[in-house]
């Protein structure tokens, strides 16, 4: 097989072991783009890797892209063990794919350099977050077999949940990580990260019961907040 030498081959056992901390960690450091080949549905030698991988990336492609980044450059095909050309054809495409996308940060993505590696180092975390894992491994069980109440869940309403998630987890994140920077009033951390304001409240008070952050005094009469170091944390 002749293939473009743009691209590094690392094989793995299966493609459900692809963790979307791991394919976020690519592009933080650097990754233009990303191609996960695995095997065709119904010929998993683990019988379901292949679905679990395709949950899992769609949920990664959705929380980068939230961050800022072309979805673009994270792509799943299928193929079978025997294809050998559909395995040059998809490595050419996708390689084609990139060079049209240009370098990770440029006019392709929403957000420029730095501050889409920061804005991925924060997915990374999020991502790394038991709520965004547990959804998107029950995300078959709700769909086949159903919650406890045998209620049975359209792939729509799971990915609409997730959503909620992603874009809670995100905003979530982005408030610690600003906020481990300075301490900073409701009305600051909304305008720099371009959360709404009532958003931006709930989400530092929902951290404050928590215990990852803490009032840290009054400005005028904006409270102030700051980020709850380990030694004083619950």
């Amino acid at each position: 097989m002749q293939y473009t030498t743009d691209i590094r081959v690392i094989r793995i056992m299966c493609t459900g072991r692809m963790d979307p901390v791991v394919m976020a960690d690519a592009f933080v450091h650097g990754l233009d783009g990303l191609l996960v080949l695995g095997c065709l549905f119904g010929e998993c030698h683990y019988v379901s890797g292949n679905f679990n991988a395709r949950h899992k990336i769609n949920m990664t492609q959705e929380m980068l892209a939230y961050a800022g980044m072309n979805p673009n450059r994270l792509s799943f095909r299928n193929l079978s063990s025997a294809e050998s050309g559909v395995f040059v054809k998809h490595i050419t495409d996708f390689s084609t794919e990139i060079r049209e996308l240009g370098p990770l940060g440029g006019a392709a993505d929403r957000v420029p350099l730095p501050k889409l590696k920061e804005n991925l180092e924060i997915a990374r975390t999020a991502l790394a977050g038991p709520k965004l894992r547990w959804v998107v491994g029950k995300k078959p069980v709700f769909m086949d077999s159903g919650n406890k109440y045998q209620e049975i869940f359209t792939e729509h309403e799971i990915n609409r949940t997730l959503s909620g998630i992603i874009i809670d987890e995100m905003a979530t994140h982005s408030i610690l990580a600003a906020l481990q920077k300075k301490r900073r009033a409701v009305k600051d951390l909304a305008k720099e990260l371009e959360i709404p304001g009532p958003d931006t409240l709930k989400y530092v008070l929902a951290l404050k019961r928590r215990g990852f952050v803490e009032l840290d005094g009054v400005d005028g009469t904006s409270p102030v907040y700051k980020y709850k170091t380990e030694e004083g944390m619950c």
